[in-house]
């Protein structure tokens, strides 16, 4: 029999062929497999970016989504899109329910509650002293008055000249011939210590200086203009350079002293840190991040206080030095250089890891959260978490911690168990990958709350006390020197820990400026302990806070 090896050949040919192709098919297959994980990956990258800059400010679990935050009606869809977008918008109309309330009524005596502090000036209106009677043309006579309205006018800052003079006396017997003192004596009046020696700065002026970056967030090069529109020429880098002297001269040791109490005081601190740029940090370049690490009081310590230091690094030896010595509980985020820190307690957010659970949801094409994902079931058992959490807010530390046993520790239990099985799994989430890494790093530390009732499941408080800083920098950008650093530091410091306290910050930083600068010794720790924020000693004028008359505009002041 002959053999055909042609035909052998070509089948061979043909066999190796179909080989190569399916093994080609094979490695475009996981290529864009690969790829669609890529974008999967990008998508949820972008979502979260864009939620950073278009989305609310509060974290919403998927369940609380609404068709009014997201899916808002595009300019863009096509008119069945817009149809189907519509409907869903008339369902979810539909089921809202509104509990049945009352209108709270103001109480009698707000609008004079409001008004009580202010100046009073009547503006009073007279019939014509000619004007006749209408009726018979007989002379008139006031009878009476009555209060048609009242209003609050606003009457522009203005500046003055204080010119200080000191008064020298001479008496009148030292230098007579008969006097036991034949040289001639004199005595000159006691006059306050400068603020700034060979400075025009006054106390009132340098708080409201303060008042306006540090909180009402106006850089100097705008309160440049604002001053001049009253007829004060005062350059930035004079406003800039008082701050500094202010810092160091008075402030930066009261802030110091504030630190240590929190530290030796407090059984509870929540501890952060966020960016700054700080423009001629020797050694680094401009566009380097430095960082603003802030310390917060417990929410529920008799010494309330906010400390912010500056520091370029973000190293854990800052982190230990912001806790040097402390043997309490302290709560942070997942940075890892809180672990260097010795002896005290640490105790892990939880709303951090919801984040993450949250940025790794994906979306369907309708922009809406897809359900059933691995990620939605563990923000589940997190949002079961902050829900009990809730419940317990009002309770004593005692009773929330039995409680959180009781109902809280299952749901933990089970967040280990979501953890187990879903890290077995192939994972292509990038972002759930991280969020299960996160809970395997830090899941001891995010369990401490189990085991003391004065844990909070978050950092929202320390956070709290950032974000004026955070909303500021946006508009002042960086530090320019080292110096002007620090002195936000200790800036931040005094004005947050005022407004914890209830006090009017105002009037708390031109007590400081005009005390402070009268004592002789500003280490003497028993002098300086009267003017921290909590201090007993404080003056009645600086413990009327903003946040009473708040309460006074809500109508919900409460007679004490």
């Amino acid at each position: 029999m002959e053999v055909n090896l042609t035909y052998f050949l070509k089948i061979f040919v043909l066999t190796k062929g179909c080989t190569l192709l399916e093994e080609q098919i094979k490695r475009l297959q996981e290529e864009n497999k690969l790829k669609d994980i890529k974008i999967e990956n990008m998508n949820l990258t972008l979502n979260k970016f864009r939620k950073m800059i278009f989305g609310p400010g509060r974290e919403r679990t998927p369940e609380n989504f609404s068709v009014y935050e997201s899916d808002q009606l595009s300019f863009f869809c096509d008119e069945e899109e817009e149809k189907h977008t519509l409907e869903e918008i008339q369902e979810a109309v539909k089921e809202i329910t509104v509990k049945p309330h009352k209108r709270k009524i103001n109480k009698a005596g707000i609008r004079e509650d409001k008004l009580k502090d202010f100046d009073f000036e009547i503006e009073e209106y007279d019939v014509d002293a000619e004007e006749k009677c209408d009726i018979c043309s007989s002379d008139l006579v006031k009878v009476g008055r009555k209060l048609v309205r009242q209003r609050v006018e606003y009457i522009p800052a203005k500046l003055a000249v204080v010119s200080v003079y000191q008064n020298t006396y001479k008496c009148t017997s030292c230098g007579n011939k008969d006097s036991e003192n034949t040289n001639d004596h004199f005595v000159k009046a006691a006059v306050p210590r400068p603020l700034l020696n060979h400075s025009f700065v006054s106390a009132s002026l340098a708080s409201q200086i303060i008042y306006q970056k540090y909180f009402m967030g106006m850089p100097l090069n705008r309160q440049e203009k604002f001053w001049y529109d009253l007829g004060l020429a005062l350059p930035r880098g004079t406003m800039a350079s008082w701050c500094n002297k202010f810092t160091e001269y008075y402030l930066k040791p009261l802030r110091d002293l504030m630190h240590k109490e929190i530290l030796a005081e407090n059984e509870l601190v929540l501890v952060d840190e966020t960016r700054i740029q700080c423009n001629k940090e020797k050694g680094r370049a401009p566009s380097t991040n430095s960082f603003m690490w802030v310390l917060h009081s417990g929410e529920n310590e008799e010494k309330r206080g906010v400390i912010f230091k500056y520091s370029p690094s973000r190293n854990s030896e800052v982190a230990k030095s912001m806790l040097e010595n402390y043997k309490g509980i302290f709560v942070t985020d997942g940075y890892s250089g809180y672990n260097a820190v010795p002896e005290a307690l640490h105790a892990e957010c939880w709303a951090h890891f919801r984040r993450k659970l949250l940025d790794s949801i994906p979306l369907g094409e309708n922009k809406r959260p897809i359900k059933g994902t691995a990620a939605e079931e563990g923000l589940k058992y997190v949002k079961r978490l902050f829900e009990i959490e809730e419940e317990l807010s009002n309770m004593p530390d005692d009773e929330r911690l039995e409680n959180r046993n009781k109902f809280s520790r299952p749901i933990y239990e089970e967040i280990l168990s979501w953890h187990e099985k879903t890290s077995q799994k192939i994972i292509t989430n990038e972002k759930l990958k991280e969020a299960l890494t996160y809970i395997k790093n830090q899941h001891v530390e995010l369990g401490q709350f189990l085991n003391d009732g004065r844990i909070p499941l978050t950092t929202n408080l320390v956070e709290r006390s950032i974000r004026p800083f955070a909303v500021h920098r946006r508009a002042w950008l960086f530090a320019d020197t080292p110096a002007g650093a620090v002195c936000n530091a200790v800036m931040y410091s005094l004005v947050e820990s005022a407004g914890i306290n209830n006090l009017n910050i105002f009037k708390y930083i031109e007590y400081l400026l005009t005390e402070l600068p009268q004592l002789d010794n500003l280490n003497d720790e028993n002098q300086l302990k009267q003017y921290l924020p909590w201090s007993d000693s404080l003056p009645a004028f600086v413990r009327s806070s903003v946040s009473e008359v708040l309460k006074v505009n809500s109508g919900l002041l409460v007679n004490k």
